[in-house]
């Protein structure tokens, strides 16, 4: 990749005090227990609350809501949701995972994979008229000029590409061409917003739905409504604008653009058994093999093996070494897709950020088994916990800030 598409640290710092300094969520709806907090002195609590209960919409958090589910919501969630009262307007995204295969801009090679691979690209496709209600102002009319074959890219992604307004990007899916860069904000964390049919060449379409509501507008209405879609055993989330930094299905963990910021941008080819051939000179340059503390030998990303040490030699002064099972360690880089679904979004274990402790006893989809202040000390030192997603994955641990 180009060296002046090195990381945006300071635009990705902005994002991440967004994450680590709002009122966020990550609670997964009664499926664990609260964490009692150690007496500590200048402990950093990390500001992971519990959910609103579903009839509360904060006055702080202006009159949007982002509701999904694993797997997305269906089609017909949105009509549904507009005969509501107290419901002014409703809009369904697909988001999904396409790959840049060569970029230009000016006449120039701003992207050109090699080996076959492809540059990973986060992207949302909405429609231009529902979806200009939800930006700010001043980028609702790019928003509604936005044409089949073009593409608004988000102000983070056109500092990692190095290129914006004219950039050709020539996608799986069908070549698009940036007419504008609008703000993170408005993407809600993806690399880029597009419109037509793009997402009909995807494996997996990532539905869900951004919700304008008044005050008279009922939470458990709203949430009643979409469940009637659902299967029994299948989990809901509903969001309000203010408690997340961006709308997005799967906001428990930061946007893969996000990451791109921190930990830089790969190529790669998509294998049959969902891992992924990262290209190898970004892994030599990235990934690397250390010793740590309580773990042993693990391979991570460059950039996190100092905070992981530090997590684990916090841990160890603490006397809590023993919350860590070393022969339960189940790894950190590991190149793939999450659940090893091809087509699907990358984990960020790709990048060499997640790992997994404890695994015996804390299966994805069963109830997280962690010692507390195992929990507390990792969130402490900039890790989030998968325990608290909406699907539990109680073994997980993924950066989301340096400490």
């Amino acid at each position: 990749m180009r060296a002046t598409r090195r990381i945006a640290g300071h635009v990705a710092a902005a994002l991440i005090g967004a994450v680590t300094g709002g009122t966020i969520v990550l609670a997964i709806d009664g499926a664990t227990r609260d964490l009692p907090r150690r007496t500590r002195p200048n402990a950093v609590v990390t500001p992971f609350a519990a959910a609103p209960k579903p009839a509360e919409i904060p006055s702080s958090a202006g009159k949007v809501l982002l509701a999904w589910t694993p797997g997305g919501l269906p089609a017909a969630t949105e009509r549904s949701l507009e005969k509501l009262r107290g419901v002014r307007d409703a809009t369904t995204v697909r988001a999904g995972l396409e790959w840049i295969e060569l970029s230009r801009a000016d006449g120039s090679i701003v992207d050109r994979p090699s080996g076959g691979r492809a540059i990973p690209f986060e992207v949302a496709v909405i429609d231009p008229r529902e979806y200009a209600r939800y930006v700010p102002p001043g980028e609702r009319d790019a928003v509604l000029t936005l044409k089949p074959g073009e593409a608004l890219l988000a102000e983070s992604a056109a500092k990692i590409r190095g290129a914006g307004r004219g950039l050709n990007l020539h996608l799986r899916g069908g070549p698009v061409e940036v007419v504008d860069v609008v703000s993170d904000v408005a993407t809600q964390g993806y690399e880029a917003l597009l419109v037509g049919d793009i997402a009909r060449t995807w494996a997996r379409v990532d539905r869900f739905v951004l919700i304008q509501v008044t005050d008279r507008a009922d939470r458990h209405a709203i949430q009643r409504t979409i469940g009637s879609f659902l299967a029994p055993d299948q989990r809901l989330r509903i969001r309000a604008q203010g408690e997340v930094p961006f709308l997005r299905y799967g906001d428990a963990v930061l946007p893969q653009m996000v990451i791109k910021q921190h930990f830089g941008e790969f190529a790669a080819a998509p294998n049959s058994d969902g891992s992924i051939d990262i290209d190898p000179r970004w892994r030599r340059r990235n990934i690397a093999a250390a010793n740590v503390p309580i773990l042993g030998r693990v391979t991570c990303h460059r950039a996190l093996l100092p905070q992981l040490r530090d997590a684990m030699n916090a841990l160890l002064g603490e006397g809590l070494g023993f919350t860590v099972d070393p022969s339960e360690y189940a790894g950190c880089h590991s190149a793939r897709f999450i659940d090893a679904n091809p087509g699907g979004r990358l984990s960020h274990h790709s990048w060499g950020i997640a790992f997994d402790i404890n695994v015996a006893s804390n299966a994805p989809g069963t109830r997280p088994d962690q010692d507390p202040r195992l929990v507390e000390i990792m969130e402490e030192h900039g890790f989030t916990w998968g325990g608290r997603w909406l699907i539990p994955d109680g073994m997980h641990f993924e950066w989301v800030r340096f400490p």
